[in-house]
């Protein structure tokens, strides 16, 4: 016998055979290739699958709980089927387990919908579940957490793992963290037959909005939108200065509205803008890190702002319509930022635009996939709910695909489309689900109230502390999870302190927002940031880093709108156009000195004193803004005085050159 590192008994080489089966076990799958005849059902499969999504969201009257219980159970035959089960396994067949346990979920599937109207009328907690009920609650929560490992990895695995480890321990422990016995009965009862787990919330606006939001994208994707917005973004800023970063960032900003998602927009506009940077003579380090950061933006730019929105809305109450243009200023400022740092940095290189794109010519007559975007912002200002606001957009965008046929959505595109939606929802989902089990813990434990009276401990009521804490929470947190749970688990736990702090509910969950996307480019895990990485050859952590710095402004500003609601365009009138116009000023300060660049190069005290001038200005405070303006005067006359010696064809003095 040989005792390993952790103190365990071992037969000499059996240890490491076995840690390194626990480690292949735990890699995520990849995504099966789709082709022979066995795949095509699968196909088939998947279209019925957003076949039934459409008909139970637009046009049936289903009972929620039961149209929730199905989507589980679909989906998780659905990734089985199209998730190997693990990264090394044969892509090219379906296993017979894979086959066994997706008939196995389709089962449960049924079993709910066969006994959903007893279902319907007990009473979850009291009434004690059949043996029957027990094991279909058992087989959708083990489901649960194999697509969470073939899908997402095993660190929202490790998240839920420690949740339900306290669920059964924490009667055994003292003080607030005590909680009553609870027997895996009612857990299971808590997380399968009530809204407060895996049917709960998250998955609920899996179910509605966000398929319909997938189902939509897909359908402009498969019409041209995408390349619409590629076109466009050129025609505007390809022919400037630095003009293939800032394709990257408009096109991430215009893709994102469709996309919602960090690493999709990377993979989607990063293939076309990442090479053209390079090309243009970016390092790979500064290509990658523009195209992770302005692919961020689109989990916090109006109008779809990814699944977090829409969970917002789900959790707080607040209709979607509020969130989004709550939301507006803060999401165009980060872009503004971007933008005006990589015109800088360009002109700081003495970058010339390219002479040619080599991209197809943009087409005004290309305009009418622009139109279901309007009509869909439209619909929702109107008083549509967004789902319907989605469906009737998406018919729209099928009909005005045939004004060019060779993007026409006929019924084999329309095929694809279908397929595409099921597919993506798959990650979605899995992130929904899991974070189901998690709130399931939360409540059923109360733990909740039990983190808001710590933080309120271990602050001393204070809210600057309380918003570092829930920050660092949420970036923590999105390291090793989606936006979706990463924003779930802390608004369950952090919200409820902030709002007992003084901040409104739209302000508290729009600041845990913002920092569950950023946490895609913070580093040492930033999906957004590997995914660009990987594009521009780079090293990941680096890209990262840099990619933090040229987002910072998103890092600052939910602050100040923690304490000035009027960057959420909340207040009178005046108050929220002065706030807007300095803003603006701000960030153009913080832009140029993060840079050391406004009309000529900056000495070091110039750029510091810029970046204070805009952090002041972009606080919403009469004294903050009159402080920034001073200091922004003092720190630009120099730079003033360039522009009026230039304009009469002089030249600075030497001493008055010298830079940093």
């Amino acid at each position: 016998m040989k005792s390993v590192g952790s103190g365990w008994p071992l037969d000499e080489g059996v240890g490491p055979l076995r840690m390194k089966a626990v480690r292949s076990y735990l890699r995520p799958g990849v995504p099966r290739e789709i082709r022979g005849i066995p795949h095509r059902l699968i196909r088939v499969g998947m279209v019925a699958f957003s076949l039934f999504e459409i008909w139970a969201v637009l046009f049936s009257s289903i009972n929620p709980l039961l149209h929730r219980a199905l989507f589980v159970s679909g989906i998780l035959a659905l990734t089985v089927l199209t998730r190997t089960f693990r990264a090394e396994s044969r892509r090219d067949r379906v296993s017979l387990v894979d086959g066994m346990l997706a008939a196995l979920f389709l089962v449960a599937g049924g079993y709910f919908l066969w006994n959903f109207p007893r279902i319907e009328w007990r009473w979850p907690l009291a009434d004690p579940l059949s043996a029957w009920d027990a094991l279909v609650a058992g087989i959708l929560v083990i489901g649960v957490l194999e697509m969470t490992r073939r899908v997402l990895g095993p660190v929202l695995l490790v998240v839920i793992a420690v949740f339900a480890t306290y669920v059964f321990a924490g009667q055994h422990l003292g003080g607030l963290l005590r909680h009553r016995p609870i027997s895996p009965e009612t857990f299971l009862d808590q997380l399968v037959y009530t809204t407060n787990g895996i049917l709960g919330s998250p998955i609920a606006i899996t179910v509605t909005y966000v398929y319909m939001f997938l189902l939509f994208g897909a359908v402009l994707e498969v019409s041209g939108a995408g390349e619409l917005f590629f076109r466009l973004a050129n025609k505007l800023t390809g022919r400037t200065r630095g003009g293939p970063a800032k394709v990257a960032v408009v096109t991430s900003a215009l893709y994102g509205t469709i996309s919602g998602s960090p690493t999709s927009d990377v993979a989607t506009t990063g293939t076309f803008t990442i090479p053209l940077m390079k090309r243009l003579g970016y390092s790979p380090t500064y290509a990658g890190a523009v195209e992770a950061v302005a692919a961020t933006g689109a989990g916090i730019l109006p109008p779809v702002m990814g699944s977090s929105a829409f969970l917002m809305a789900e959790l707080t109450g607040i209709p979607y319509v509020k969130i989004a243009i709550a939301a507006a200023v803060p999401g165009l400022l980060y872009y503004f930022a971007i933008f005006l740092q990589v015109h800088w940095k360009a002109v700081a290189m003495n970058l010339q635009p390219l002479a040619s794109q080599g991209q197809e010519p943009f087409r005004l007559r290309d305009l009418h996939h622009l139109v279901p975007l309007v009509l869909l912002v439209g619909l929702m200002v109107w008083g549509f709910t967004p789902t319907l606001a989605a469906g009737v957009a998406m018919g729209t965008a099928i009909v005005l695909s045939w004004l060019d046929r060779q993007q026409a959505i006929g019924p084999r595109a329309l095929w694809k489309v279908l397929e595409k939606a099921a597919d993506r929802c798959i990650v979605v989902a899995s992130a929904t689900a899991a974070a189901g089990i998690v709130v399931g813990s939360i409540v059923i434990t109360g733990l909740g109230g039990k983190v808001s009276g710590l933080l309120f401990q271990w602050t001393e009521g204070s809210l600057l502390l309380s918003l570092i804490l829930c920050m660092s929470m949420c970036l923590l947190l999105g390291m090793g999870m989606p936006v979706a749970p990463a924003y779930v688990l802390t608004a369950v736990l952090a919200g409820p302190a902030l709002v007992g702090l003084g901040l409104s509910t739209l302000q508290a969950h729009l600041f845990i927002v913002y920092f569950s996307v950023l946490s895609a480019i913070t580093p040492p895990v930033a999906v957004a940031a590997y995914a660009a990485a990987g594009i521009a050859g780079a090293e990941p952590n680096r890209v990262g880093f840099l990619a933090v710095r040229l987002g910072l402004v998103a890092f600052i500003v939910p602050y100040f709108f923690a304490y000035q609601p009027e960057l959420l365009l909340i207040g009178s009138v005046p108050r929220i156009l002065w706030a807007c116009a300095t803003s603006v000023v701000g960030v153009t300060l913080l832009a140029s000195g993060f840079e050391g660049h406004f009309f000529k190069p900056m000495l070091v005290w110039e750029r510091w004193t810029f970046g204070a001038a805009g952090l002041l200005l972009i606080d919403p405070g009469l004294l903050t803004d009159l402080v920034g303006a001073i200091l922004a005067v003092l720190a630009g006359l120099r730079q003033a005085r360039f522009l009026f010696l230039e304009r009469r064809g002089k030249k600075m003095p030497a001493t008055v050159l010298k830079s940093s």
